[in-house]
C-alpha cells in the first residue's frame, strides 16, 4: 500500500508527518469526526481510535486491517498509517492522540516498548469503555484527563510489549533517526543547533540527513527548529509578563527579527499582533 522508492540506495517511504495540536489543558487531542485526512502519515503521538459507526480500512506499517462499529485500534509513536472509510460510507470516528512526551514521563525507556491491544482481551474491553466515555462532549477537561490516565494505566499494565522492528515486505524501515532528532531538538531548542551536529548525532552525513529529515517531517531542519522555538516563545508571551525580546532570546531565536519572521510565516502576524488577537478571542 505504501509507495517505496530508492534514494541513493536508501529505502524511503512516501508519507507525511502530522503535527497534532492538543486540546486546551490536556496533553492530548480528542476529536470526534466523520470526515478526516486519508493520506499516509505518521506522528509522534500515541493514537487510539474507536469506531462509533461505519466501517474502516486501516493500513499500519504495511499491514491491512478491517474495522467495524465498536472496534478500537492503536497506533504507537512513529508508525506509518492510513485510514480509509470502506465504500465511501459514513463513519463516526473518535480519535485520541496522546502526547508522546507526556506518556514517556511515566516510562523513560518507552522507546524500547510498544503497546499491543490483544483482540477480545480484557484490556480491549476496558479501553473501549474509556473511549466511549471520552465521546461524551459534556466532559470537563479534568474529567477527560482522568479518563486518559485510566487509558494509560491499562496500556502500561496490560499492553506493554518489547518493541518489534517494522517490516515493509523485505525492506526494513526505521524511524529511529527522525525520532531521535526530534526529541533532541525538543530538549535543546534553546541552544544553537546546526545540521552538522544533528547529522553526527544520528550517524548520517549532513546532505542525506537534510533530505531524510524533510522527508520524515515534511519540514526542512531549520524550519522545524524554528517551529519548536516559536511554539514555546508564544507560550511564554501569552502565559506571563515576558517581553518579545526576552521570549526570543530565551527560546533560542538569534534575534527579535527572526522570532517575528517565524511568527509571520506561520500566522501572518507579528508576535505582538498574535498576542493581541489571542487575547481578543479569549
Amino acid at each position: 500500500m505504501f509507495l517505496v522508492i530508492n534514494f541513493e540506495g536508501v529505502v524511503v517511504v512516501n508519507y507525511k508527518y502530522e503535527t497534532i495540536k492538543y486540546n486546551d489543558k490536556l496533553p492530548a487531542k480528542i476529536e470526534l469526526c466523520g470526515d478526516f485526512d486519508s493520506e499516509v502519515h505518521w506522528h509522534k503521538e500515541i493514537e487510539l481510535i474507536y469506531i462509533g459507526n461505519g466501517k474502516l480500512t486501516v493500513f499500519k506499517n504495511g499491514d491491512e486491517y478491517s474495522l467495524n462499529k465498536g472496534d478500537i485500534f492503536l497506533f504507537n509513536s512513529g508508525e506509518i498509517h492510513q485510514l480509509i472509510p470502506e465504500n465511501g460510507g459514513d463513519i463516526e470516528l473518535l480519535t485520541l492522540h496522546m502526547s508522546y512526551d507526556f506518556v514517556k514521563s511515566f516510562e523513560k525507556q518507552l522507546d524500547v516498548y510498544s503497546f499491543v491491544v490483544a483482540p477480545d482481551s480484557q484490556a480491549e474491553q476496558e479501553l473501549k469503555k474509556y473511549m466511549i466515555e471520552l465521546s461524551d462532549s459534556t466532559l470537563s477537561a479534568l474529567q477527560q484527563y482522568a479518563v486518559i490516565m485510566n487509558i494509560l494505566h491499562v496500556l502500561f499494565e496490560r499492553c506493554c510489549r518489547d518493541r518489534q522492528i517494522s517490516l515493509y515486505g523485505n525492506c526494513k524501515v526505521s524511524f529511529r533517526n527522525a525520532k531521535v532528532a526530534m526529541e533532541y531538538i525538543e530538549e535543546h531548542y534553546r541552544e544553537e543547533l546546526n545540521l552538522n551536529v544533528m547529522a553526527e548525532l544520528v550517524g548520517l552525513n549532513p546532505i542525506y540527513f537534510s533530505k531524510y529529515f524533510k522527508d520524515s517531517t515534511g519540514m526542512g531542519f531549520t524550519a522545524y527548529v524554528n517551529s519548536i522555538r516559536l511554539k514555546h516563545a508564544l507560550e511564554d508571551i501569552m502565559g506571563g509578563n515576558m517581553s518579545i525580546a526576552d521570549a526570543a532570546s530565551y527560546n533560542g531565536f538569534p534575534s527579535v527579527k527572526s522570532f517575528e519572521t517565524a511568527c509571520k510565516r506561520s500566522y501572518g502576524l507579528t508576535p505582538l499582533q498574535f498576542k493581541k488577537q489571542q487575547l481578543k478571542v479569549s
